[in-house]
């Protein structure tokens, strides 16, 4: 900790931030260990995300991996009384309020938009997004916890039909 930070942001603040690590890795280790669930290191799980514990041992969750505040991974189908696995890939980027449906696969490098409902498997390297989240970005190229490297895909957010105007010209 620096003496400026605390003077700029306030102790609770800096507290707060240097023990943030240390709680997210004890947390993984609880799901890993007391619960049985498949959490890789270096995986960002928001406080407030919920994962289903009714079958805990079908959550699977790739390394590097953000999962956003609300944001909701489901593993029981509780009308046909069916358990089932969700995976969720490498570098992924669950956006806030999401829900992943049961059964689904995400896959590495994706993101999910805020608040849509993931109900079918998403192709790797993509941008998903709505309810029911449909593909809105393809080939997309992610890094550490789903954040989208433009350095890639400078044209990405980008209107499609203006750069196919400039290619076609």
């Amino acid at each position: 900790m620096i003496l400026s930070d605390l003077r700029t942001t306030g102790v609770l603040a800096v507290v707060r931030r240097e023990l943030r690590p240390l709680f997210s890795e004890l947390r993984r280790l609880y799901f890993n260990r007391l619960w049985g669930m498949d959490i890789a290191p270096d995986c960002r799980i928001s406080f407030s995300a919920r994962l289903d514990k009714t079958h805990p041992t079908g959550v699977h969750i790739g390394e590097s991996t953000a999962i956003n505040f609300r944001a909701c991974v489901l593993t029981y189908d509780y009308p046909r009384r069916l358990s089932v696995d969700t995976w969720i890939g490498k570098e992924c980027q669950i956006g806030a309020h999401s829900i992943i449906m049961p059964g689904v696969r995400v896959g590495d490098n994706c993101v999910v938009a805020v608040a849509s409902v993931v109900m079918k498997d998403v192709p790797p390297n993509c941008l998903v997004s709505g309810n029911p989240a449909r593909v809105i970005e393809k080939g997309i190229q992610t890094g550490p916890l789903g954040i989208i490297n433009r350095m890639v895909r400078a044209e990405f957010g980008t209107d499609s039909s203006a750069n196919d105007e400039k290619a076609a010209s």
